[in-house]
């Protein structure tokens, strides 16, 4: 019998049990929630579901401090926003098939944590944690981004151990914390853990497009002052921040159109994709009626901004401010105070896979075996994959992961056949990879 049909039989032999473990997963509250994080709860329940699916594999919990001098490492950002990250009883998951050795390694990566959904209406099922079923779509925070991919790679382990397959090399999975909001500790702590490892699936949502780059990116805050009393001294001119603030916006639309007509579009990503600034909060003088008695003398934007895996901060930021200081200093409020620019996350980079990879030949024929179309392209998302090849140089990765719909937003999705069909591509090719 052909692999790819052990497969199928096994899927089908495996899939209630699969869909019932992700719903069971999906209503365990794992919600990103700075300067700390709620994957504990999530990460216990895989723990237990692990010893016993995959009795055969070498299980790993450990903390992101149990990684010597982690904090020393480069790529550690200990920050958000200026606030220190906490990192107390947040483990990270990981299980490996050990091989018989000498073969090559590879790893399947997830993430625990999700967004929040506090302050969301949900409409298909009210509960934002339901983990429900309607038409093929599985829905909960969560779901889509990204507990199906993480559980995904644990169950290709189950896959591999069940049908008895002699690899040679290891086969790994697992689930870190802390990657939502420009995290990526938890991602580092595990390739320095692991350092031998070879090459990794992020199982990311990409609708089944094998990812050979991904954006980079940061959030950022763009703060504007005034020298004067604020409130509401009489018979005076009170300058402003909120006129400030207005002309910083505008500033940054301005920006964002020039940057969609001037840079550079990498090969992998088709000729329409954007290159965003997506502004996410603009205050001055506060948010309600109580706060606006008295003129703001202060205000900030918070925006996120876009790069392609070629661009680098260093350069971003000087192309940001530059365009800034040109464009602004032609009001005369700006003449004495430009806005202050500063990093709210660290930058995420964007990272590329080497396109001559043996592991993505192993990616493509297992798209050929299963009969779908391999679909190697740049995604326009920023995620944790770049910390692979930065930790470890020699780990090389793609993202590719199921399909889905709202990640972060109310409604969120997984199509479960879009699951399984993840599922028979991470098994078929550990399986040629790692043989």
């Amino acid at each position: 019998m052909q692999l790819t049909e052990q497969v199928d039989r096994w899927i089908e032999s495996n899939r209630e049990e699969m869909v019932e473990t992700l719903s069971k997963l999906i209503r365990i509250k794992t919600e990103n929630l700075p300067p700390g994080g709620e994957e504990k709860p999530g990460q216990e329940f895989l723990y237990d579901e692990l010893r016993r699916m995959v009795p055969k594999a070498s299980l790993d919990v450990f903390q992101i401090d149990d990684v010597p001098a982690i904090r020393e490492h480069p790529d550690f950002f200990a920050t958000l926003d200026g606030v220190e990250r906490n990192y107390n009883d947040r483990p990270i998951v990981s299980a490996c098939l050990p091989g018989s050795g000498g073969g090559r390694s590879m790893v399947f990566s997830g993430h625990m944590d999700t967004m929040p959904a506090a302050g969301q209406t949900w409409s298909v099922f009210a509960d934002p944690f339901s983990g429900e079923v309607r038409d093929g779509k599985m829905y909960g925070r969560g779901s889509m981004d990204m507990k199906a991919g993480t559980l995904s790679g644990f169950y290709a382990l189950k896959c591999l151990q069940d049908l008895g397959l002699q690899l040679s090399g290891n086969v790994y999975a697992e689930s870190v914390v802390d990657e939502e909001n420009g995290g990526a500790n938890g991602t580092l702590a595990a390739r320095l853990r692991y350092p031998k490892i070879d090459f990794g699936i992020v199982t990311e949502p990409t609708d089944l497009v094998a990812g050979i780059e991904t954006l980079g990116g940061a959030d950022w805050k763009a703060s504007v002052s005034v020298e004067g009393p604020g409130g509401f001294a009489f018979g005076q001119e009170i300058p402003n921040a909120a006129y400030k603030l207005a002309r910083l916006a505008t500033a940054l639309d301005q920006y964002d159109r020039q940057r969609q007509k001037t840079a550079a579009i990498p090969q992998a990503y088709t000729r329409d994709t954007l290159l965003r600034i997506l502004t996410l909060q603009l205050c001055a003088g506060g948010s309600t009626y109580l706060e606006s008695g008295s003129v703001p003398t202060k205000g900030h934007i918070y925006f996120w901004m876009e790069a392609f895996e070629y661009m680098k901060q260093n350069d971003v930021r000087r192309d940001l401010v530059e365009f800034m200081e040109r464009e602004l200093k032609q009001y005369a409020e700006f003449q004495d105070s430009l806005p202050v620019f500063e990093p709210v996350t660290r930058f995420l980079n964007g990272h590329r896979t080497d396109p001559k990879h043996p592991a993505l030949e192993c990616v493509r024929a297992a798209f050929a075996a299963t009969g779908l179309e391999y679909r190697p392209r740049g995604l326009d998302l920023a995620c944790d994959a770049f910390i692979f090849q930065r930790a470890v140089p020699h780990c090389d990765v793609v993202v590719m992961g199921p399909s889905g719909g709202n990640p972060h937003g109310s409604d969120e999705y997984v199509e479960l056949d879009s699951v399984f069909s993840l599922l028979r591509i991470l098994v078929l090719s550990a399986a040629s990879y790692c043989r």
